[in-house]
């Protein structure tokens, strides 16, 4: 029997609840949503970090930042880390991805001096890391976006990570360079006249990180990967099975959807979260350190920091995200549109998902980092299998960004390798509480702070640790869905409490590193 196909979509900081299938009332995703009603959408899948660089690890290799090793932005992808596609590859499988990687780093500035710990001379340079291999080099410099800008017909040696075919997106809104710098070029001869703030069209929008671009929606990198994914498709046959990774760069900021996405929706149609006029400051015992990083995107809402918003801006800048969203809803029916004239469609399992969320107003903030609110935990996950009738509808299960590569792989008909973590989302286990780690946002300023928060999401809480606090964050998901009332000291909640922490106790122990196989004698 042949094995199925392969498609996967993934965006970039995008919430579950941003798609008409999830209950949206504004936002149109008509594509998305009929792929949804052939299929299942998981209403609780959840990253294992809201963070880009190791979550979009931990989807490829099925394992926890703390065993793969990509623990926050700035740490590369393991060239010797098994990800689902070289398991594929490995089977006879076609392999492509298209789009935003992140696998590698996307500047090359050098990590700043650590601090020795202990008392007594310092040793030599080469011996001052507990772990010689530090993952640089020349083999670790693909996704510099500066290299891409000073050379545009850069050669990507493959298997990149296991995918043969690759074309690279590095970056996001109309600044995006990769292989989409030479495709660009190619296609206007002056590409710096439309990109950025400097050229922006004239526009009434107010908000920090918006502006009207000037790239037309024929040269926007949300097109530059829909082309590409229907070339790859072209070029397939019925015989060999493919997986292709269909990644766009959008709707992370900046906000520039190009041309009549940009005023698609109004702003004044646009419904606030329900949490947006509770601050963060507001919600009883986060510890200080955790509410700091806020004033940071305060001082500064051009940077990557969570920022607030009024509610003008807050309307603003949802509305271009609906309108990226949008557009990328367009570009994957014309994936599917190209996957169905290849006569492939009845033989592929289409997935799609994002690599993280964003608050988008929640507690009058916007971007991610700094908390673990179910706006940047939460995100989708659509699966259609056109040969497996009995997979759809809603599913409630619970699930992890660790589990999509096991459940890639096990409807391949192939086993999961020793040491990938997750589970199939489909199999016969019952489903895990979901585990999430994060180093804190601390670390992006003090590469020393011991700042971490781990959480844990079951089918009704969400519990909380931060390292270094007593406190933490108890949240009741079925009372409290927006997240208001912290019940941590809530004397009610007390052996709730202490069950969660024995369960995340239990998690940490169970998804331990297993990668390593021992001798069958000691």
């Amino acid at each position: 029997m042949r094995r199925p196909n392969f498609v996967l979509f993934i965006t970039d900081q995008q919430r579950a609840d941003h798609l008409g299938c999830y209950g949206n009332p504004t936002l149109r995703t008509p594509h998305l949503d009929a792929l949804s009603s052939r299929g299942v959408h998981f209403t609780r899948f959840h990253v294992a970090t809201p963070i880009c660089q190791p979550n979009r690890a931990a989807l490829v290799t099925g394992q926890m930042p703390s065993v793969n090793g990509v623990r926050q932005n700035g740490i590369p992808l393991g060239l010797d880390s098994l990800t689902f596609a070289e398991v594929l590859r490995q089977a006879g499988y076609r392999t492509g991805y298209v789009g935003k990687a992140h696998f590698q780093n996307v500047t090359d500035i050098p990590a700043p001096p650590r601090t020795l710990g202990g008392v007594g001379e310092a040793p030599p340079a080469e011996t001052t890391l507990a772990r010689r291999h530090q993952r640089e080099g020349p083999d670790y410099g693909w996704e510099v976006r500066r290299r891409w800008v000073e050379q545009p017909g850069l050669s990507l040696p493959t298997p990149y990570y296991g995918f043969e075919h690759v074309r690279l997106c590095i970056g996001h809104g109309d600044l995006v360079d990769g292989h989409y710098t030479a495709w660009l070029r190619e296609r206007h001869p002056d590409p710096a006249s439309l990109r950025g703030p400097a050229n922006a069209l004239p526009s009434s929008v107010t908000a920090p990180q918006c502006w009207r671009t000037a790239v037309p929606e024929a040269l926007y990198p949300t097109t530059y990967v829909k082309v590409q994914a229907c070339d790859f498709l072209a070029a397939q046959d019925a015989q060999t099975p493919f997986v292709l990774v269909v990644s766009f760069p959008d709707p992370h900021h900046p906000f520039t959807p190009p041309g009549r996405y940009w005023s698609l929706y109004d702003p004044d149609e646009v419904e606030l979260p329900n949490s947006f006029h509770h601050p963060v400051k507001a919600i009883r015992g986060i510890p200080a350190p955790a509410l700091e990083a806020y004033r940071w995107g305060s001082e500064d809402p051009e940077s990557h920091w969570p920022f607030a918003v009024s509610e003008r801006q807050a309307r603003e800048i949802i509305a271009l995200n609906y309108g990226s969203i949008s557009m990328v809803d367009d570009a994957v029916g014309e994936v599917l549109a190209a996957l169905a004239a290849q006569g492939l469609a009845d033989d592929t399992v289409v997935a799609f998902t994002s690599d993280h969320g964003d608050y988008m107003g929640d507690h009058g903030y916007m971007l991610k980092m700094g908390l673990h609110f179910q706006s940047v935990l939460r995100v989708p996950l659509i699966w259609h299998d056109p040969q497996d009738a009995k997979r759809r509808g809603v599913s409630t299960r619970l699930g992890s960004a660790i589990d999509l590569a096991p459940t890639l792989l096990q409807r391949a008909g192939l086993r999961v390798p020793i040491g990938m973590q997750g589970q199939d989302l489909f199999g016969t286990m019952p489903a895990a509480d979901v585990l999430v780690e994060d180093p804190g946002i601390q670390v992006f300023r003090d590469s020393e702070a011991c700042s971490s928060i781990v959480s844990l999401v079951t089918e009704r809480w969400r519990l909380s640790l931060f390292e270094g606090h007593e406190g933490g964050e108890l949240y009741d998901l079925e009372t409290d869905p927006d997240e208001l009332d912290n019940r941590w000291d809530d004397p009610v909640c007390r052996e709730t409490r202490l069950e969660l922490q024995h369960r995340l106790g239990q998690r940490l122990v169970a998804l331990r590193d297993r990668s390593l196989v021992a001798t069958a004698r000691a």
